[in-house]
């Protein structure tokens, strides 16, 4: 799940609490936390989700993900800003963001979602535009130039509310490429991308699915999540299974802790723990 999805299922939770609900109107959710896995991956991530009108909510974050190690370590960044309208039942959703290390590959996306909500389903049809640049030929005795080329993205979500504690979601997305990326130069040193979930969350992909279910007991909420990638990059696929629990920390605060399991033929079996912390308020 990208850092912008997880949010957006994270805020829809807290705002769904019976206790320290926030108001349409001028609400906030502040947030940080970090990630890290067996395979070497961290990432730290903090982001904010103000409420400026009712129904209309703008949301920013920023990430720093370290995977690998050694000679072939990679650092990317992540920063992305979005705007919500919510006209009751149907809304609209687009955001502009930014991924990757310049001397190797980047992205700049642009994403648009529509949307309908009442208080057993919501759904949406979602699109994604990302622009890359791929950085060739960075040896002492090369001269680096750089492949452009873009992915288009379409794909839905929807969550079901199915009693008062329980609730399934599915969605997915997949993209079409306008070059075939294991024709193009450096394709091993893309490979590193490959190496665990933190590594592939916002990479190459060429599809990502997941499906879930949730239970609330009071204010607190435990999940299930069932998920599968496959990467642009050499068509490996991985499958994931993960857990999370989210509790009041405070009056106007939440914390939530995950642990996944991922098995892919490329990078083996790997674990990843979370922990964020939510700060909201009217």
């Amino acid at each position: 799940m990208c850092w912008f999805d997880r949010r957006l299922v994270v805020a829809a939770a807290i705002l769904a609490l019976p206790a320290g609900a926030v108001a349409e109107i001028d609400g906030y959710i502040l947030g940080f936390g970090g990630e890290a896995d067996t395979a070497g991956g961290r990432a730290v991530t903090v982001f904010g989700d103000v409420g400026v009108t009712k129904g209309t909510w703008v949301s920013t974050a920023l990430a720093r993900t370290t995977t690998g190690s050694g000679p072939r370590s990679l650092d990317t960044v992540y920063a992305d800003l979005a705007i919500d309208h919510w006209f009751d039942p149907v809304g609209v959703r687009v955001a502009a963001a930014y991924w990757g290390d310049d001397e190797v590959l980047d992205s700049g996306d642009l994403r648009g979602s529509v949307y309908f909500r009442n208080d057993t389903l919501s759904a949406s049809a979602d699109y994604e535009r990302r622009n890359f640049d791929l950085t060739i030929g960075t040896g002492v005795l090369s001269r680096p130039r750089t492949v452009e080329f873009h992915a288009d993205g379409f794909g839905a979500k929807a969550r079901l509310v199915v009693s008062k504690k329980t609730a399934l979601s599915l969605g997915g997305i997949s993209y079409s490429y306008s070059r075939d990326i294991n024709l193009q130069p450096n394709t091993d040193l893309l490979r590193i991308f490959s190496s665990s979930r933190l590594g592939l969350m916002n990479s190459l992909l060429d599809y990502r699915y997941h499906a879930g279910i949730d239970w609330s007991a009071g204010p607190r909420i435990i999940d299930l999540r069932f998920e599968r990638w496959q990467t642009a990059i050499d068509q490996g696929t991985v499958d994931s299974i993960g857990a999370g629990f989210l509790t009041p920390a405070g009056p106007f605060s939440d914390v939530e802790m995950r642990i996944s399991y991922d098995y892919s033929a490329t990078f083996g079996k790997t674990i990843t723990f979370s922990a964020f912390f939510y700060f909201f308020g009217t």
